[in-house]
């Protein structure tokens, strides 16, 4: 496949969509066939639930919080006092809480993913693997892909 590319009249951009394409099916094929490591599912799904959630509370009490200040300063400004409370609680409980949560979330848990394959990357952890016969896809992509969903 490599040498296919690299000698093709292909860009940058079409090898590494070409690339993509390849890996998103080598996973769907590794996934239908039950092949999942536990242990490392296991502790990809502590990183990407509990300790996600320290971060994603901070940073909805803090927009919370300029939401509020924001709204409650133009309700005021046309003699909407009493409309604050429940404006506020119904908006950011439905609107903004689980978009702001959505956001913080995957964007802590893609980076943490893209830095710890990167780490692999560098350290040669993913040569390493494939010299012991563990397929890459199989140990780590299958990983990322079905937590990602």
């Amino acid at each position: 496949m490599k040498a296919f590319l690299s000698h093709s009249g292909f860009t940058i951009w079409s090898r590494r969509l070409l690339a993509a394409i390849f890996l998103g099916g080598q996973v769907v094929v590794h996934l239908l066939r039950g092949k999942i490591h536990r242990r490392n599912t296991l502790e990809q799904m502590a990183i990407v639930g509990p300790e996600s959630l320290l971060v994603a509370l901070l940073t909805a009490t803090f927009v919370g919080m300029v939401f509020t200040i924001q709204v409650a300063r133009e309700f005021i400004t046309f003699g909407l006092v009493q409309a604050v409370g429940g404006v506020l609680a119904l908006a950011l409980t439905r609107e903004l809480a689980p978009v702001l949560t959505a956001v913080i979330i995957t964007g802590r848990v893609c980076s943490a993913f893209a830095a710890e394959i990167g780490t692999m990357r560098v350290t040669e952890q993913i040569d390493a693997l494939q010299m012991l016969d563990t397929d890459p896809v199989d140990y780590w992509w299958c990983l990322v892909y079905w937590l990602a969903r």
